[in-house]
Order: C-alpha cells, then sequence, then structure tokens
C-alpha cells in the first residue's frame, strides 16, 4: 500500500503540471497583444484546477468560476454594480452582433470571452493530461506556441523556455515512474526519481551559469523578410527589423541589432584620393536612435552651378578634385564627398538640398524626383589645421547649441559623468574631442555585426553600448561619440555614408573603387567655432580619412617641456621587483576582482558534478583507496587489523550487506561468507576478535589477516 503522502502528490502534481502549461500561454500576452492584468487570468487558471482537484460537483465549481469571472469584471470595468453587470454583457453582444462586427467589442465582453475561453482550455487540459496521462501534446504545443513568440514577436522566451525544459524533464520522470510502479508494486520509485532528476537539474544549471556562445547563425525572420519582398513593397521610411541586410536606409529611428553582409554593388568611382561618401546628416538622438531636425529649408541648384554652401572658413586649406559617380542602383539622392562644390550630369536635373540634413535629392524642373546613374563631381578636399582646432572657442550661439547638444532626459546621467571622466586634465576642445574618439580604441570595445544587441523598452542604446555589451559596429561607436561629446555641450552631428570602397584599378590616372552595400558606414562631425564641421572616426577598424596637420614651425600646443635632470639610478633586483610591489595586491583581492555570481554559480554547479561522480563512481576507486591507505600504515599487527577491520565494514555496508542493530560479528560473517561463497570473513572476524579480546596475534597470523581483509575489500569492487 502506497504512503498517503505520496497518493497525495500523485494526484496534485498533474494539476499543478495542466496548470503551469496554461499559464505559460498567459505570460506573453501582455508582451505582444494589448492584454492587461495577466495576474487576474492566471490567477482564474489556479482556481480552474484547484476546483478539478478537489471534485467537486459540477454546478458548485461552475459556481465558483462564475463568482470569480463577476468579481474580476467588476473589479476591471466601471460596472454600476455586480447584479447589473450580465445585462450589461448581454446589451454589448447585441450591439456587436446586431451592429458593425467590423469593429471590436467593448473590453468588458472580449474579457468575459477570453473567461470563458480559458474555463474551456483547462477542462481540456486536465481531461487530457489528469484523466488521460496524455501531456505530449499539450507540452509540445505549448514549446511551439513560445518558440513561435520568440522568433517573430518582440517577446524573449529565454525565461519560459528554461521553465519549459525543466517543467518537461519533471513531468517526464514524474508519470514514468508512475507507470513504473504500477507494473511493479515494488519498485523503489524514491531512489529512481532522484537520480532520473538529478542529472537534468545539474545540465540545467551548467547551462544557465555557464558562459555561452553568441547566436551563430542570424535571425531567420529578417533573412526570410528580404528575400520574399521586391523592391516595390520596401520603403526607407519603415523602421529597420531586428535584423537588417547592410546598407543604406532612410529610418534609423531603432538602431540596434546584427545584420546580414550583402555583396551589392551600390555605384563605382573614379577619384584621386580616399574620403568618406556622404549622404545625409542626423541631429535629433532619441535614446533608441537618430530623427531629423524639423526643417523644410531647401537649397537648389542646377547641372554646373557652384553650390553656395559654407563647409569651412578659409582656416581650412583645400585642394579642388574631380571624381566621376556611376551607380549602379536607382536611387534619388546623390552620394558626394564633403566639401561639394558642383555636380555636372548629362540629364536636365535639378539638385534640392535638405539643409537640416544635408541630403541632395535629384529632380526635374517641376520637382518630381529623377534618378541619374552618372554624374561628376567637383569638390574639396580639405586639410584641418590642429593649431586652429585647438585655438578654437566655445560656440556661443544659442539657437545652434541647443539643436546640436540636443540629449533626450532619459539618458543615463553615468553618460555624462564617463564623458567627464575621459576628458579629464583636457583644455581645449580638440583634445577633449580626441580623447573621446581614443577612448573606443582602448578600454575593451569589439566590433562586431552579428552578436550586437537592441535596445529594451527603459534602455539607452548608447548606454547599453557603452557601459553593457561593448560590442557592436558604427552606428554603435559613432552614435555614442556624437552623445558624449554632446554631454559636454560640444555641438556634433551623426552623419551617414559609405567609405572609399574596394580598390580595383586604374583609369585615366585615377583610382577606381567599388563601393558596396558592405560599405555602408557612420561616422561623428564636430562643429568649432571660426572653422566649421570636422569629421572623426571612433569605431575599431576604420581610420579617418581626411588628413589633420601640424604647422611646419610647430606652433601647436605643446606640453611644457621640464629641465633635463640626471636620471636616477635603480638597482636592477628592485627594478625587476617593482612590478609586484607597485600592484600591492594579494591573489585573493585579485580574485576578489574577477569574481561575480555567475562564476560562483558555475564553481558550485562543477564542484555539484564532481562530486555527484565521485560518489556514483565510489565502489570502483573507494576500495582501492582504502587498499593504498592502510598498505602504508606502520602499526603493529593487532592495531593495523583493529582500524583495517572497521574499515572493511563501512565497505560491505556501502556494498549492500547492513549489519542489524542486535546482530553479532560472526552472525554477520557468516551472512558475508553466505554471499560471497567463501569462509574469508569468518575467519577474519576470527582474528579480529583474537587481537581485540587476547594478548595480540603473531607474525603469521597477521600476513594471514591482511591477505583475508585484502580479499574481501577487492570483492567489494563493483
Amino acid at each position: 500500500m502506497r504512503p498517503l503522502g505520496a497518493n497525495l502528490l500523485s494526484t496534485v502534481l498533474p494539476n499543478v503540471l495542466a496548470a503551469w502549461l496554461l499559464t505559460e500561454w498567459l505570460w506573453p500576452l501582455e508582451d505582444v497583444t494589448d492584454t492587461a492584468h495577466i495576474g487576474v487570468f492566471a490567477s482564474f487558471v489556479a482556481l480552474c484546477f484547484v476546483l478539478y482537484l478537489f471534485r467537486l460537483p459540477v454546478w458548485l465549481s461552475a459556481l465558483g468560476k462564475i463568482v470569480y469571472i463577476c468579481w474580476a469584471l467588476f473589479r476591471l470595468f466601471p460596472f454600476d454594480s455586480i447584479i447589473a453587470l450580465p445585462q450589461d454583457l448581454w446589451r454589448d453582444s447585441l450591439v456587436w452582433l446586431l451592429g458593425d462586427r467590423s469593429s471590436m467589442p467593448s473590453d468588458a465582453l472580449r474579457t468575459f470571452v477570453f473567461f470563458l475561453l480559458l474555463w474551456a482550455v483547462s477542462f481540456l487540459l486536465h481531461w487530457l493530461i489528469v484523466r488521460r496521462n496524455r501531456w505530449f501534446v499539450p507540452y509540445a504545443l505549448t514549446v511551439g506556441y513560445i518558440a513561435v513568440l520568440d522568433t517573430f514577436l518582440p517577446y524573449s522566451g529565454n525565461g519560459a523556455i528554461l521553465r519549459l525544459v525543466a517543467l518537461g524533464f519533471f513531468a517526464f520522470v514524474w508519470l514514468q515512474g508512475e507507470e513504473l510502479q504500477a507494473k511493479a508494486p515494488s519498485f523503489h520509485i524514491g531512489k529512481w526519481r532522484a537520480a532520473a532528476l538529478f542529472i537534468p537539474a545539474v545540465a540545467l544549471a551548467a547551462g544557465y551559469a555557464g558562459p555561452k556562445l553568441p547566436p551563430q547563425w542570424p535571425d531567420p525572420v529578417a533573412f526570410l523578410h528580404s528575400y520574399a519582398a521586391g523592391p516595390e513593397e520596401t520603403s526607407d521610411d519603415q523602421p529597420a527589423p531586428g535584423v537588417k541586410k547592410i546598407g543604406y536606409g532612410q529610418n534609423d529611428s531603432r538602431l540596434g541589432g546584427p545584420f546580414i553582409a550583402d555583396d551589392t554593388v551600390v555605384f563605382i568611382a573614379k577619384d584621386k584620393g580616399r574620403h568618406y561618401w556622404r549622404v545625409e546628416t542626423k541631429d535629433i538622438y532619441t535614446g533608441k536612435g537618430w530623427g531629423e531636425f524639423p526643417s523644410e529649408q531647401v537649397r537648389s541648384f542646377e547641372n554646373g552651378e557652384t553650390i553656395e554652401h559654407e563647409w569651412w572658413s578659409d582656416k581650412v586649406k583645400t585642394v579642388e578634385r574631380t571624381a566621376e559617380i556611376n551607380r549602379q542602383d536607382q536611387a534619388f539622392h546623390l552620394i558626394y564627398p564633403l566639401g561639394l562644390r558642383q555636380v555636372q550630369t548629362s540629364e536636365p536635373i535639378v539638385y534640392r538640398m535638405h539643409l537640416a540634413t544635408e541630403k541632395i535629392y535629384t529632380t526635374d524642373e517641376e520637382a518630381n524626383a529623377l534618378p541619374i546613374r552618372r554624374y561628376t563631381l567637383t569638390y574639396l578636399e580639405p586639410d584641418f589645421p590642429i593649431a586652429a582646432l585647438r585655438a578654437a572657442p566655445p560656440v556661443q550661439d544659442p539657437p545652434f547649441l541647443k539643436r546640436y547638444t540636443q540629449l533626450p532626459e532619459t539618458l543615463p546621467q553615468r553618460v555624462r559623468d564617463l564623458a567627464k571622466q575621459i576628458t579629464d586634465g583636457e583644455k581645449t576642445i580638440y583634445d577633449k574631442v580626441k580623447a573621446i574618439e581614443q577612448y573606443f580604441q582602448l578600454n575593451g570595445y569589439t566590433y562586431e555585426t552579428t552578436d550586437v544587441a537592441v535596445p529594451g523598452v527603459n534602455q539607452d542604446y548608447v548606454d547599453q553600448f557603452l557601459f553593457e555589451t561593448k560590442r557592436g559596429y558604427c552606428d554603435n561607436f559613432s552614435t555614442s561619440m556624437v552623445v558624449l561629446v554632446r554631454s559636454l555641450g560640444i555641438p556634433a552631428r551623426w552623419v551617414k555614408g559609405y567609405t572609399s570602397g574596394r580598390l580595383v584599378g586604374e583609369q585615366g590616372g585615377q583610382s577606381v573603387y567599388e563601393v558596396r552595400n558592405n560599405d555602408a558606414h557612420s561616422w561623428v562631425e564636430v562643429y568649432f567655432e571660426g572653422i566649421g564641421w570636422a569629421p572623426f572616426e571612433p569605431t575599431r577598424g576604420f581610420v579617418n580619412p581626411y588628413a589633420f596637420s601640424l604647422p611646419a614651425s610647430n606652433e601647436e600646443k605643446q606640453a611644457p617641456q621640464p629641465e633635463e635632470q640626471e636620471a636616477p639610478r635603480v638597482p636592477l633586483d628592485q627594478l625587476l621587483e617593482q612590478p609586484s610591489t607597485a600592484q600591492g595586491e594579494h591573489w585573493w583581492e585579485k580574485l576578489a576582482d574577477v569574481w561575480s555570481w555567475k562564476m560562483g554559480l558555475t564553481t558550485l554547479v562543477v564542484l555539484v558534478v564532481l562530486g555527484g561522480a565521485a560518489y556514483a563512481t565510489r565502489r570502483k576507486w573507494w576500495p582501492r583507496f582504502t587498499l593504498f591507505r592502510f598498505r602504508r600504515r606502520k602499526l603493529d599487527g593487532a592495531a593495523w587489523l583493529i582500524s583495517a577491520y572497521g574499515a572493511l565494514l563501512r565497505h560491505l555496508q556501502d556494498y549492500g550487506l547492513k549489519r542489524r542493530p542486535h546482530e553479532t560479528l560472526r552472525q554477520y560473517a557468516a551472512e558475508v561468507d553466505h554471499l560471497f561463497e567463501t569462509d574469508e570473513m569468518n575467519r577474519l572476524t576470527k582474528l579480529y576478535e583474537r587481537a581485540v579480546y587476547g594478548n595480540g596475534i603473531e607474525e603469521a597470523n597477521v600476513r594471514e589477516a591482511v591477505e583475508l581483509w585484502e580479499n574481501l575489500i577487492k570483492r567489494t569492487i563493483s
């Protein structure tokens, strides 16, 4: 007969399992739908299975559920009274059924129907799992449901998957144990369950706490969308998906996430030098991405007309150059270098520059967008004087400062504190900007395109990159630099375009570059009073292609040189010992610096696994260790035998030969000899009694006792 506790668990656990599965369907609804108060619905599910557990009459169970539903509706919605609730629900349902069913019914009616649906599903799960013991199909459907939501919708199913894996192992072990015990009532189900649950529990703990590889494949959803959607179905105005194809896109409101490489050629350029190709700038940082300054100002110019746009002051030395562009795509904007002066094409084109973004659109005379494939650019290649940049005073124009130092109020304070920390000790604006630019090269930041995080609802894009992930691509680096510079009150903006591309040959004394979607890039421009906008490159692995030069007279700011003094002479031994003494940290202090709760949990899991493995294999190594230990003991015959006999009793007990409380040693020895079909235990026991109660044993008897003892120890090895 099974104990009462076992029967109670066998009744309760299937109901708990079924209720757990149903609630796993509820928790994601708050993230992927407009459903709120999930706890109210989860409590209703729990109530349903509690009523099923007590096997109440159908009418009483239904009454309890109806009372809960009425209470929940009255609590969630402004009904006049609980008595009027059925009448209001009936009226709402008639209005929806007889009226315009293209609109959604009232929230109260939808909630009531949802309660009825949960009622029906809970009954179905109770019938399948509790009564029919068919739990696999509901379990598989739940796992599939969570996987689909995690893949196709903005829902993270990490916790749900972990709970479901643990629940699946537990349910399998428990229900399988029930079947085994039903077939064999003498089956030791407790030990079997403990052993069967130990390995999955250790595996789950190790998997959760241990280090994990980043995703090896990109998210397939965006990949499928990018190939399923035709060119006419895509729009620059739509927010970017979680995984993007690299290339120029107009919407930057949601930055972050991995992208898929794309080798599609965008344009071919013939040019004398290397520089970045601009498309547009952005200046409104939202905490998640970039937006445009609200302005409708447009400056128009025609073919061959000099562009009246001031890029820099006369302090910047320039060299005039030309470049030929052959577009391979169809777009309605120019790709141009910094310092553009003139555009020439064979078609009658009017160029319209949006002054807020400096994006140049190609149109006809009626302002209709018109793409062009080939055009020639004349531009000024700049050489920025470092001395003038260092001498630039702070900007004093309030509207200009407000626009180009804008930051969201939600920006975490630690971002501003980091900017001050990086630039501590720097005196000029230029030196502060350079310190921030170089900060990303020396502090553990890595260039990454696949394992790139997307900020959560309450996370800031820059804060996440600076302090949490420290990995990303150009958007992460450039946006972070703009925000850090702006936090110091220095005007800065975000620039998008392409790098110079891949050199593929030479033609007519000019280099030929092939620029692909993979070359899409973003960088930073900082404004210096009296000079203009200067480009900076914070992204790891990229080099600023623009020239920054010092004057030949070396008039730039130099640190004062101290007077030459004779260097102190230090003994070599002392110099070699200096690194260890300078650190001044003990080994436990260094360990504390790198220790974390994950490392501690991982260490604990490893120790538990090793301990479990050692315990499971103890009958292989423990007897051998005992043999080794007693062979090395240097005791007289009687003392050795007394100690060795006690160790033998412990091994026999672990082997399964337990000595009963009132059983004598000779009776116990007879049982051991009967099992092993020998008389060695009886002979050894007599020698043991002589050593304990007699005057000792002779040398010959000691050798016999050692041989008997070793034979019995070896018999316990299994």
